[in-house]
C-alpha cells in the first residue's frame, strides 16, 4: 500500500488569460472576465437611407458579441513550485488557506476520523466541484480530516478538501490494496492507450492520473463519435505543432474523451503554449462539443473544463447531432462537385442558424449549430462547418482572428477542388430584420488577397490583453475558381453586363420574395461606380417601378468593398 506521498501540482496560478473563441460576433475579452478570447464577429447590419439623401452604408460591418471566455491561468514560475518529494507544504498551500478564510463558499461542522481514500484523486484548495487542485492521492491512501462541508468535500488536517466520494471510512481489503500497489509499480505495457481513461464518478474531481506510474484500471471508457473517424495527426494546425506540442494535443484529446480534469503538461512547454495547444483543440476538434473554454494553465499540469460530465446527456445530445448532421451530407451527397456540397454546408448553416452575443450554453458548438437548438456565435458557425466538411471527406480547419476595430472572430480554410478557400459562414448571416431567408455570400470560397487586413485581421493569432499568441499558420488561400460568383457565373468584367446583371439579379429576387440582388466584378472602378449614389438612386427607382410591394432598396457596402460585389437589400411593405 502506497502511503501518502502526494504529487504536487504547480500551483503559483496566477496571470488569467482570457482567450477568444469562434463566433459570429466576437469581442476581445479581457483578462478580468476569465475566459478564452471568444470569437465575436459582427454581423452585417442593414439600414434604410431614402431617395433623397446621401446613401449611407446599409448593412453595418459584422457586430461582436463575446463567446464563451477561457480563464486561463499561468504559473509564475517554475521555481515557486514545490517538488512531489518534499514533506513541507509548499507557500501555495497557506495562501490557499488564507483565501478560503477570507472567502469561503461553504460551512464546515467539526469532525476529525481516519478516512481512506477510494481511487485515485486531487485534494482541492476549495470545497467546490471545479476548484484548483492542490496534491494528488492514490487508491489505499490514508488522510486525517479535521471537518466536512455542506457542498460535500472533507477538509483534510495537512490542507485542501477531497470530495466525499472518493473517502471512506472503510479500510480497503488487503487484496485490492496489493492489486493497487502492484498496478502503480509495474512499468505500464507499450500498447495501453493511456488516452482512453476515464473517472466514472459523477464529480469531476478525479486526476488524470500518470500514465507511467498508475496502469490502466483506473479509468473508465472514452467518449467516442460514431462515424466519426477523423484523427487529430491528420488535421492542418496538428501538423504545424512541435513534438511536444503534438503530445500535449493528444493528452488534451484523450482527457476531454474522458472527461479527465487535469493533464500533466510535457517538459519544456511554457504555460503561453500549454494556453496555445488547449486553444487549437478547442476550435478544430467540433466532435468534442462538451469541452470548455476554460482552462488553468501551468507547465507542469492544466486543468480543463466542462459544459457537462453527465455521459448519459453527451450522448442523448450526439444522437441529436447526428441525426442532423446526417439529412445535411444526404442533401450533399446528390452533388459531385466539392463547391456544391460546401454551398449546402454553407447553406444549412445560415438558414437554421441565430446569431447572438450571449455566450450561454452552447452557442459555440456544433450542438447548437446543428440541431438549432439555441443561438450560435461565429465559433458555433465554423466549428459546425468543420465537423459537416470531416464527415464528407473535405479537408477544413477553424481558423480565429479579429475583425478591423480587434474583436475577436473565427472562420474556415478548406481545400476545394484547386486549392485553399477562406469560407466564412457567419459572415453568410447577418444581423437584420429580413427573416430566415437571407443568405448572402461574399465570404463564400475566396483567397486571403480579398480579406486579409481589410475585413479579416490578426490571422491565427489568440488575442488576450497580455498580448497576442500565434497559434499556427494556415494553408495561403491563393485560388479564385472556386469561389460562389466565379463558380455560379454571377461574376462580370465590364461595367455594362455588371449592370445589366444586377437589373436581372433585381427581378429574380422581386419574383421570388428574395431580400438578396448581387453579383461580383473584377474590376475596382466598376465596383465603386455601381455602388454610387447616382446608381444607388437608379436601382432604388427601377426596384419601386417593378412593384408596389417594393418600399426600399438598401446597399451594403460596409464590408463589401474587398470582396468587389456589389450588393443591394431588397425591402418590402
Amino acid at each position: 500500500m502506497r502511503t501518502t506521498n502526494s504529487k504536487k501540482i504547480s500551483a503559483a496560478l496566477a496571470c488569467i488569460l482570457s482567450l477568444s473563441l469562434i463566433a459570429t460576433g466576437c469581442e476581445q475579452t479581457s483578462e478580468s472576465t476569465g475566459g478564452i478570447p471568444e470569437l465575436t464577429t459582427t454581423v452585417p447590419e442593414t439600414s434604410a437611407v431614402s431617395e433623397t439623401t446621401v446613401p449611407e452604408e446599409t448593412t453595418a460591418a459584422p457586430e461582436t458579441t463575446t463567446e464563451e471566455t477561457t480563464t486561463v491561468s499561468e504559473e509564475t514560475s517554475a521555481s515557486e513550485e514545490t517538488s512531489a518529494s518534499e514533506t513541507t507544504a509548499p507557500e501555495e498551500t497557506s495562501e490557499t488557506s488564507q483565501t478560503s478564510e477570507t472567502a469561503q463558499e461553504w460551512s464546515e461542522t467539526e469532525r476529525t476520523a481516519t478516512m481512506y481514500v477510494t481511487e485515485n484523486c486531487y485534494s482541492r484548495e476549495k470545497a467546490i466541484i471545479g476548484a484548483t487542485p492542490i496534491s494528488q492521492h492514490y487508491a489505499g491512501d490514508t488522510v486525517e480530516i479535521t471537518a466536512i462541508t455542506d457542498t460535500g468535500y472533507y477538509k483534510l488536517a495537512q490542507g485542501g478538501f477531497i470530495h466525499s466520494d472518493y473517502l471512506s471510512e472503510e479500510k480497503p481489503a488487503e487484496t485490492t490494496a496489493a492489486t493497487t500497489t502492484t498496478a502503480y509499480e509495474t512499468e505500464a505495457p507499450d500498447d495501453i492507450d493511456w488516452g482512453n481513461s476515464n473517472d466514472s464518478g459523477s464529480s469531476d474531481d478525479s486526476g488524470f492520473s500518470d500514465p507511467v506510474s498508475s496502469g490502466s484500471n483506473s479509468f473508465g471508457e472514452a467518449i467516442e463519435t460514431p462515424g466519426y473517424n477523423i484523427k487529430s495527426s491528420s488535421r492542418y494546425a496538428y501538423k504545424q505543432l512541435s513534438a511536444a506540442e503534438q503530445q500535449l494535443y493528444d493528452k488534451y484529446v484523450a482527457a476531454v474523451k474522458s472527461l479527465e480534469s487535469v493533464v500533466e503538461v510535457p517538459s519544456g512547454l511554457t504555460s503561453e503554449q500549454v494556453v496555445k495547444v488547449y486553444t487549437i483543440v478547442y476550435d478544430n476538434e467540433p466532435q468534442l462539443f462538451w469541452m470548455g473554454n476554460s482552462i488553468s494553465a501551468g507547465t507542469s499540469f492544466a486543468t480543463l473544463s466542462y459544459k457537462t460530465t453527465d455521459r448519459n446527456e453527451i450522448s442523448a445530445m450526439q444522437s441529436e447531432i447526428n441525426n442532423a448532421a446526417s439529412s445535411i451530407i444526404n442533401k450533399a451527397s446528390k452533388y459531385s462537385g466539392t463547391v456544391s456540397k460546401l454551398k449546402v454546408f454553407f447553406d444549412s448553416i445560415v438558414l437554421q442558424s441565430e446569431f447572438s452575443k450571449s455566450e450561454s450554453g452552447y452557442n459555440c458548438s456544433i450542438y447548437n449549430g446543428l440541431t438549432a437548438k439555441g443561438a450560435i456565435q461565429c465559433a458555433g458557425y465554423a466549428k459546425t462547418m468543420q465537423y459537416l466538411c470531416d464527415l464528407a471527406g473535405i479537408e477544413s480547419c477553424v481558423v480565429r482572428g479579429s475583425d478591423k476595430d480587434g474583436n475577436s472572430h473565427a472562420w474556415n480554410v478548406v481545400y476545394c477542388e484547386n486549392g485553399y478557400y477562406n469560407l466564412d459562414s457567419t459572415w453568410g448571416d447577418p444581423v437584420n430584420s429580413f427573416g430566415s431567408s437571407y443568405i448572402q455570400y461574399e465570404f463564400f470560397l475566396v483567397p486571403d488577397s480579398w480579406i486579409h487586413n481589410i475585413t479579416h485581421y490578426n490571422v491565427s493569432y489568440l488575442l488576450r490583453s497580455s498580448g497576442a499568441v500565434k497559434l499556427f499558420t494556415p494553408p495561403a488561400c491563393t485560388k479564385e475558381a472556386c469561389n460562389y460568383f466565379a463558380a455560379y457565373n454571377k461574376l462580370y468584367d465590364s461595367k455594362a453586363d455588371a449592370e445589366a446583371a444586377m437589373y436581372a439579379a433585381i427581378d429574380e429576387a422581386i419574383a421570388g420574395g428574395k431580400h438578396v440582388a448581387e453579383v461580383r466584378v473584377s474590376s475596382k472602378d466598376v465596383y465603386d461606380t455601381l455602388m454610387s449614389d447616382d446608381y444607388f438612386r437608379t436601382f432604388q427607382k427601377y426596384a419601386k417601378g417593378k412593384s408596389s410591394n417594393v418600399k426600399q432598396i438598401q446597399r451594403q457596402k460596409s464590408f463589401t468593398s474587398g470582396v468587389q460585389v456589389v450588393h443591394y437589400d431588397i425591402v418590402y411593405n
